[in-house]
């Protein structure tokens, strides 16, 4: 028992010991620019105080000894005003603006220590000259100490350390004085110092935390200014960007649009079309599959919010293929395209690290006038682990580095001003940077204008055991002919592509809707469906009912929406897919298989 009566009142001891060490003790703030600016302000804030400091205290000195004539007055006038000339030269000696952040707090700190020599020499006031037995000159005496302590704390409550540092000796002196005094009268004032001393450190302590937060949120405010700032001028600049690209695509859309109306135009039903019209018609309508197909791919990669699959891609085969690819391009132009790749694999999809690596092989041949382009695998690692970085290395003219982040843009070229198309589109890097966030990763880029340039992308290792060795492919062969069914319900698709595969050989059957093509009679080899028909119909769900009957063999799908979710849906439900507009190359493979 007399130990749980001990715990009992220890425990109210040591919550009020626990309290009063809260209050008093002073941490760096988590932001050091909260301590430089509380270490600048006090410095500005409290530089010309001592004037004001000194009038009262002269007043104060002066009152008392017309009053009372003790020769103690003038031992704490020389006291009080040689403080005061020391706190000034101080204050006026230290240089807030060469406060670093990181020195804020302890030079906060110390300004505010000294704070206990002014708050030490006014508690001297009530022994060196304390009026005893004269209560009119006592009560003068309390209003004239506890008025300039308390107004003294709430003018320094920003710095609550320095505050407590004054208010506590003056307030502790003067209530010791009064008690000691020994009259009824008095001790209740020295009761009512301490009433005093408490209300001041509690309210300058609530006043100091409202200072401090309020700067906190000027910083925040000022941070989230900045990073307002910032968006806008992301915005700002992606406007700009997307005007590049509008003029740009705009030009290269209509002027194939604009041959090939021409030439349109000039087809009469009396005269059949020369051989070079409809060649030139053709490139024309190349052309513009080509600038469609790029904007579609550009769309695709960067509004697919999924990553590709990843597989263990060997990288051997795939760079096999794209050397046979670049080859015959290189030598064209005099080049040396050289490949140095080991037995390895990576983890990536393959299909678009084909593309990826083909544009950059393509981009550094089609800037390189002479030398040598260099296809290189070298070890690397990504977070911690094993990788292999891809890297394409030309001598080719190079990129200077005021346009090292322009050259990802779509449609910019850099030395294309009038946009020749025989030089391409400007879309081949944009692509790339796409493909490389697609694959979880990013195009690094090294060059020196004039010596060339480096582009690479850094993949995780795959074991080579986890890839199979690829078998070759097989010759295409030609297509015999075919019953296929097309279904779309725009009339003149329909009629245009009938006419090319009738053109072909084969037997072909249209409709419009669901209804149309089930009452075709007989089985088809392929459709060929769009993925959405009218009246909100779906293209796919009609060609899955269609192949679920045995009514289609195959089916392929048609579709100018490039949303990975609908190349989902197509590739889950097995059939092949096909963007608009078609590839007639893709069509004649379909149709051999």
């Amino acid at each position: 028992m007399p130990d749980t009566a001990a715990s009992a009142q220890r425990g109210p001891v040591a919550a009020l010991i626990r309290g009063l060490r809260h209050l008093w003790t002073d941490t760096p703030h988590p932001n050091p620019l909260v301590d430089q600016r509380l270490a600048r302000a006090y410095i500005l804030d409290t530089r010309d105080t001592p004037f004001s400091a000194a009038f009262v205290a002269a007043m104060f000195w002066i009152t008392f000894l017309v009053l009372t004539g003790d020769k103690g007055t003038l031992v704490w006038a020389v006291l009080v005003h040689g403080m005061q000339v020391s706190m000034y030269f101080h204050l006026h000696g230290e240089r807030p603006e060469d406060y670093p952040a990181e020195e804020a707090f302890r030079i906060r700190r110390r300004l505010e220590t000294r704070m206990l020599f002014p708050g030490l020499v006014w508690a001297l006031a009530p022994w060196l000259f304390f009026p005893s037995g004269q209560l009119p000159y006592i009560l003068l005496m309390y209003f004239f100490i506890s008025g300039m302590t308390s107004g003294s704390t709430m003018a320094t409550a920003h710095w609550w350390r320095a505050a407590a540092l004054f208010a506590i000796p003056g307030y502790l002196s003067l209530s010791a004085r009064l008690i000691w005094e020994g009259d009824n009268l008095t001790i209740l004032m020295g009761v009512l110092a301490l009433v005093q001393l408490w209300s001041a450190l509690f309210y300058s302590y609530k006043q100091h935390r409202i200072i401090v937060e309020s700067i906190e949120k000027g910083f925040e405010n000022t941070r989230l200014a900045q990073a307002l700032a910032h968006e806008l001028d992301q915005v700002a600049a992606l406007a700009a960007q997307r005007t590049r690209i509008f003029a740009a695509a705009n030009h290269d859309l209509r002027q194939p649009m604009h041959a090939l109306s021409i030439f349109v135009d000039a087809l009469s039903p009396k005269t059949p079309p020369a051989a070079d019209t409809l060649h030139a018609m053709r490139d024309s309508v190349d052309a513009l599959r080509t600038s469609v197909d790029a904007l579609l791919d550009i769309a695709q990669f960067d509004g697919d919010s999924d990553k590709a699959a990843t597989d263990a891609v060997a990288l051997v085969p795939l760079m096999r293929s794209l050397r046979s690819r670049f080859e015959p391009m290189a030598a064209s132009k005099g080049l040396a395209l050289r490949f140095a790749v080991p037995d390895v694999a990576v983890r990536s999809d393959g299909r678009v690290l084909s593309r990826l690596m083909g544009n950059l092989i393509d981009n550094a041949i089609k800037y390189t006038p002479r030398g040598t382009v260099m296809v290189a695998v070298r070890r690397a690692t990504a977070q911690g682990r094993p990788a292999w970085r891809l890297e394409v290395r030309d001598s080719g003219i190079g990129i200077d580095e005021q346009h090292a982040e322009q050259v990802f843009e779509a449609f910019f070229q850099l030395d294309n001003p009038g946009r020749d198309r025989s030089r391409g589109l400007g879309l081949g890097l944009s692509l790339v940077a796409s493909m490389a966030r697609m694959l979880g990763s990013r195009i690094h880029l090294r060059s020196r204008p004039g010596r060339g340039s480096v582009f690479s992308v850094t993949l995780p290792a795959a074991p080579v055991a986890d890839f199979a060795p690829e078998s070759a492919p097989a010759p295409l062969a030609s297509a015999a002919p075919r019953r296929v069914l097309v279904l779309d319900d725009e009339e003149p698709v329909r009629r245009a592509m009938a006419t090319l595969l009738r053109a072909w050989g084969h037997d072909v059957a249209v409709a419009a809707n669901p209804d149309e093509a089930w009452a075709h009679p007989g089985q088809f080899d392929l459709l060929l469906g769009d993925l959405r028909l009218g009246s909100g119909l779906s293209g796919l769900s009609t060609a899955q009912a269609l192949h679920g009957q045995g009514k289609v063999r195959r089916v392929a799908i048609l579709t100018g929406e490039t949303a990975s979710s609908h190349r989902s849906e197509v590739e889950l439900a097995g059939f092949a897919l096909l963007y608009k507009p078609a590839d007639a190359k893709r069509l004649r493979a379909l149709l051999a298989a």
